[in-house]
């Protein structure tokens, strides 16, 4: 999922589904220098990561941080400097850098999220499962996977998540993975339990301001595939489909939307819509803007897992499907840009759940067994998905709606080797 800049948001909102999740902006045109004749990058970083420096191209990723960059930052190696330049936000050192965790293995587990929307939320849950079953048999955990996951985006609260973080901590679980709804009003609760030595490790979700104990484990998907689409689409209007309202990678990545734009002043923002990054939501909502706003659409760019909702209204509507960015892309949306390359261009970038549950478990026992992560954020891009590679992630045949993912191996986002520079101390955790 996905980066934001200082005004993060910290209104909460009831998750909707109707119209009402609709929220209309006044057509934006990003003021800045930029050329119908640039030539678009549709790598947007490529594999390396992070926003570059802002240019007159419209589809370069606009370094947006962070903001204090005399800080940790500078300490960074220079890899780690470029990735970092697409986080908006103070990084800081992760107090877990210094601060001891007293517990000894084996560890208890907990993972807390909202309702399972998509089939990588639901591998989420199915590779955390089976990467305890694997850290049981080396003597690394106990017990079983301590979960609290509401049956549906109705119960799935804010309130609830802080209620089972602290029923969690209470229980004597040693750390907690979490995919927030709301990690501003999530956040005391976060630090609490920070406080009492217990580590919360976030989702693919950056810290929100003031949550100091947190250790994110963050792709910036998003941000590839959003600047690299906004490179093929130049001018126009678009729509841009948010995740959870709320949550901080929501806000995150929207921000970074809203930077990558001032190098497109030919490009308009005509609506932005909540599709809660689940494919039905967002083709509802899709659908109900573009039958009731008949003007043509030059792009959609959305926050990740609703790339084949999108399409779907478009091809409901009988419309040509415009550039959709495909942050965090699936296996059905693949197969449908593959079977039309010859005539659609997008950029997009994703994990599956199991590749995302294989970094999320094992940054949890790095930092139970004092590791010492570097900083409060670990920001590890992916490879962008472009035409000229996409047959190596696209499975042929599959329909729009299938529920398979990207493929690959659980090692695939950020293996051993790819975890070791983000921790002061290389090398997985041992039992002994």
């Amino acid at each position: 999922m996905n980066l934001r800049k200082n005004g993060f948001g910290t209104r909460v909102r009831q998750i909707g589904t109707g119209l009402a999740g609709v929220v209309l902006v006044s057509a934006l045109a990003a003021a800045c220098s930029s050329s119908s004749s640039s030539s678009a990058t549709a790598g947007a970083g490529a594999a390396g990561g992070g926003g570059g420096a802002a240019t007159s191209s419209c589809g370069t990723a606009v370094a947006v941080g962070p903001k204090n960059p005399s800080g940790v930052y500078s300490t960074l190696s220079p890899e780690l400097k470029k990735i970092y330049t697409s986080y908006p936000d103070n990084l800081i050192v992760s107090p877990w850098a210094t601060t001891k965790i007293t517990a000894k293995p084996p560890w208890k587990i907990g993972y807390v999220a909202f309702a399972i929307t998509n089939p990588y939320n639901q591998h989420v849950l199915d590779g955390l499962k089976q990467q305890f079953a694997d850290a049981k048999a080396a003597g690394l955990v106990t017990g079983s996977l301590v979960t609290n996951i509401p049956a549906t985006m109705a119960a799935s609260t804010a309130e609830a998540q802080i209620s089972a973080i602290q029923q969690m901590v209470r229980q004597g679980v040693n750390a907690i993975i979490v995919l927030p709804v709301d990690s501003v009003a999530e956040t005391p609760a976060i630090n609490a339990a920070g406080k009492a030595g217990v580590p919360v490790i976030l989702a693919d979700t950056p810290p929100a301001p003031g949550n100091n104990y947190a250790v994110s484990a963050w792709t910036q998907n998003q941000v590839q595939a959003d600047a690299g689409a906004l490179g093929l689409i130049q001018k126009g209007n678009i729509v841009i489909v948010k995740g959870i309202a709320g949550n901080q990678n929501d806000v995150v990545l929207y921000n970074q939307k809203i930077a990558n734009l001032k190098n497109c002043p030919d490009i308009h923002v005509a609506a932005t819509l909540y599709g809660n990054w689940d494919e039905g939501t967002a083709k509802t909502v899709v659908s109900q803007y573009i039958a009731s706003h008949p003007q043509p659409l030059a792009g959609v760019l959305q926050d990740g897992g609703m790339m084949a909702g999108v399409v779907q209204a478009f091809e409901a509507n009988g419309l040509k499907v415009p550039v959709i960015a495909d942050g965090q892309c699936g296996g059905g949306d693949l197969s449908w840009w593959l079977s039309h390359k010859s005539t659609y261009k997008t950029v997009g970038g994703c994990i599956n759940g199991f590749q995302g549950a294989y970094t999320y478990f094992n940054v949890t026992l790095r930092v139970l067994d004092n590791k010492g992560p570097k900083v409060n954020i670990l920001s590890m891009p992916i490879t962008p998905i472009t035409n000229a590679n996409l047959a190596t992630f696209a499975k042929p045949g599959l329909p729009l709606t299938s529920q398979e993912e990207v493929g690959g191996p659980e090692t695939a986002w950020c293996d051993n080797t790819c975890l070791d520079k983000y921790f002061i101390t290389p090398g997985p955790a041992s039992a002994s």
